[in-house]
């Protein structure tokens, strides 16, 4: 694993919500992409500076920090534009990574397959295309500027045209692979299979239950985003009954970066029913922040109308369980808009596994 330095940032505004939260979950994901954190600066405005996100004091402090303590990447928490990406590496002096690149570089570490590797390209490129073209035009549009009758290019074009010639060839494949998929999945239904689509954060433990009630071993890690591409598998005591583990999901997530992994919202959107799994055993202002952010990419993507159990995973390490369901409750109604089934279960001691099991036949 990768030891780079870095200092992980935000620029908070008044309407910005749990951000303690958010930028603790910020550092997590930094650790497991092999950062090691050197600094932390946060800066709060009542709006970003549309140039460089934050102000110029701000921007001053961070290359100070960054050169006494030998950081070369700045972790922004904001999703940057290419201008503000632009100017914060040019005026800092280091490589800047926002949230959706940090994502990404996690999901690459963790894709094992050609159509993961596709995915996560596809949405590298969706955001560094812009950059690239505006950085290669910021830095040699004068100097390579055709002159009159030349005949010739910016020197920027051929390199930004080749990266959007690659966009639109991946963009084909995912595309020839997604109609497959579709076939796939409604040829099973056809033959009487159901399919059962567990969905949630990350790290909420769905492959392990997942493996759980298919019987399969399907690697667990507490790194996150282990799970990038679906895996179908019978569960166990049904003949008919199909379960698919999917990625997990992360709090502000860009829609690009959904947009691009659309095989595996595919595989929700088809699902007869879906097992939403919380992890009961976070803290009550992270538990908070992942329910709010799985129920909103659930609505976004139109899924919140299906019927959906949730299973209470973890209940066995929780503390105070009872109140916890009830604080899960409240939260789910709350960012949801419904009422809906939890099964208290736990994937370590299966407690609580036969009868989200049997909810789900017994419903299907």
């Amino acid at each position: 694993m990768d030891t780079r330095r870095a200092i992980v940032s935000m620029l908070r505004t008044p309407r910005l919500r749990m951000w303690k939260t958010r930028l603790e979950e910020l550092k997590e994901l930094a650790l497991s992409a092999g950062y090691i954190i050197a600094g932390e600066l946060i800066q709060t405005k009542p709006c970003p500076i549309s140039s460089t996100l934050f102000g110029k004091g701000k921007i001053e402090e961070l290359k100070i920090m960054a050169e006494e303590n030998n950081v070369d990447t700045l972790i922004v928490w904001n999703t940057l534009k290419s201008i503000q990406k632009f100017n914060l590496e040019r005026f800092v002096g280091v490589s800047v990574v926002d949230r959706y690149e940090l994502v990404l570089e996690i999901f690459r570490r963790n894709a094992g397959d050609q159509l993961a590797k596709l995915q996560i390209e596809l949405a590298l490129l969706e955001k560094l295309i812009p950059y690239y073209r505006l950085r290669e035009r910021l830095i040699h549009g004068s100097r390579d500027k055709p002159y009159f009758r030349a005949g010739g290019e910016y020197g920027w074009v051929p390199k930004v045209a080749w990266l959007r010639k690659r966009r639109k060839k991946i963009r084909e494949e995912i595309e020839d692979m997604l109609n497959k998929k579709v076939a796939e999945i409604r040829r099973r239904k056809e033959l009487g299979f159901r399919v059962v689509t567990l969905v949630g954060y990350y790290n909420a433990g769905k492959t392990s239950i997942f493996n759980r009630l298919t019987g399969e071993t399907k690697p667990v890690s507490p790194a996150p985003f282990t799970t990038l591409s679906s895996k179908y598998s019978r569960l166990i005591g049904s003949e008919n009954v199909l379960l698919v583990d999917t990625i997990g999901f992360v709090s502000d997530l860009d829609p690009r970066i959904i947009s691009s992994f659309r095989i595996n919202l595919e595989d929700m959107t088809e699902a007869d029913m879906l097992v939403w799994v919380v992890d009961i055993s976070d803290r009550p202002e992270m538990l908070e922040l992942k329910i709010s952010a799985t129920a909103r990419i659930l609505k976004n993507v139109g899924l919140m109308d299906k019927d959906i159990i949730v299973a209470a995973n973890k209940v066995d390490i929780a503390t105070a369980p009872a109140d916890v369901l009830r604080v899960i409750d409240e939260l789910i109604s709350k960012f949801s808009g419904r009422r809906l089934q939890i099964i208290p279960c736990s994937a370590l001691s299966g407690r609580g596994l036969e009868m989200l099991a049997s909810e789900i036949m017994r419903r299907l």
